[in-house]
C-alpha cells in the first residue's frame, strides 16, 4: 500500500499517487492491514495525509468501526485516529456537519456504496451549501485515501456506483477483495483501471491484447501454438500488475 499509494516521503509532496488491490483470501487480515496503515498514514508527522474515506457494504460499516476501536484500544487520545461512521445517520444536515468536521478535523470516515453514490451525486438534496459539502468532502478535492471493501462491486463501470466512485478526485485508491481476479478478466480490467486509470488500456486494447488470445488457449480444441500464446499473454498481464496487485490465499 505505502509502495503504491506514496512511494517515498519526496513522492508524497510532488505526486498524486496511485493505488493497489488487495487480493487476499477472507480471514488474512485485511481489514487489519488497513487500520494500520491508515494510523500511520494519517497520524505521522512526516506526512500532510488528514482523510481517508472507507466505502464498504452498508452491512459491514459497524463492523469496519469495531475493528478500528478493537485495533486502538488502550492508546492515549492523541494517538487515536477520529473514526466515523454515516451508515446510521439520516438526516442530510447531520451527514453534511459529519463531513464537514471530518474534513476539518481529519481522520476515518466510513459509508456504505449507496450511500457514497448519493451523496457524491447530491441526490435528493435540495439545499446548494450541502450539495457544496458533499462535493468538496466526498469529490473534489475530497480526501486523501480512498479504501473500496469488497471491490469487486466496482467490476461494471457501466454502473452508477462505478461511475460515482472513478469520479473521486484523489488517485489514492485501494481496493479489497477477497474474490480471485482471474475468473472474469472483463471485471479485473475495471477493478485495475479504478486504480490505475490506463494501465491496461482501454477494453478495446485489453480485450485484443489479452483476453482473446487467452480465451482462445483455453478451449477444448485449442492448438498447441493457441496454448502457447495464452500461457505467454497471461505471463505478460502477471507481470504488468505485479507491482499492484497482490494475491494471497492459504
Amino acid at each position: 500500500m505505502w509502495d503504491c499509494c506514496c512511494e517515498s516521503l519526496k513522492k508524497t509532496k510532488k505526486s498524486s499517487g496511485s493505488g493497489c488491490i488487495l487480493a487476499h483470501c477472507m480471514g488474512l487480515g485485511k481489514t487489519l492491514q488497513v487500520v494500520s496503515f491508515l494510523h500511520t498514514i494519517l497520524l505521522s508527522d512526516k506526512l500532510d495525509f488528514r482523510t481517508a474515506l472507507v466505502v464498504c457494504p452498508l452491512n459491514t460499516a459497524l463492523n469496519w468501526m469495531n475493528e478500528f476501536e478493537k485495533w486502538q484500544e488502550g492508546l492515549e487520545d492523541d494517538e487515536k485516529l477520529e473514526v466515523a461512521e454515516l451508515a446510521t445517520v439520516k438526516r442530510p444536515q447531520e451527514r453534511g456537519f459529519m463531513l464537514q468536521r471530518w474534513q476539518d478535523e481529519g481522520g476515518v470516515m466510513i459509508m456504505g456504496y449507496e450511500m457514497y453514490r448519493n451523496l457524491a451525486q447530491g441526490r435528493n438534496v435540495k439545499s446548494r451549501k450541502l450539495k457544496d459539502i458533499f462535493n468538496k468532502s466526498l469529490v473534489d478535492p475530497g480526501p486523501d485515501f480512498v479504501i473500496c471493501d469488497e471491490g469487486h462491486i466496482l467490476k461494471n463501470e457501466a454502473s452508477a456506483v462505478s461511475k460515482a466512485m472513478n469520479s473521486i478526485r484523489s488517485r489514492r485508491r485501494i481496493i479489497l477483495t477477497g474474490t480471485p481476479l482471474q475468473n472474469n478478466l472483463i471485471e479485473y480490467h475495471c477493478m485495475v483501471n479504478f486504480i490505475k486509470e490506463n494501465l491496461l488500456g482501454s477494453i478495446k486494447e485489453f480485450r485484443n491484447r489479452f483476453i482473446n488470445p487467452i480465451q482462445n488457449g483455453q478451449c477444448a480444441d485449442s492448438t498447441l501454438v493457441d496454448v502457447r500464446v495464452m500461457k505467454k499473454r497471461a505471463h505478460i498481464l502477471y507481470e504488468m500488475l505485479a507491482g499492484c496487485v497482490q494475491v494471497r490465499g492459504f
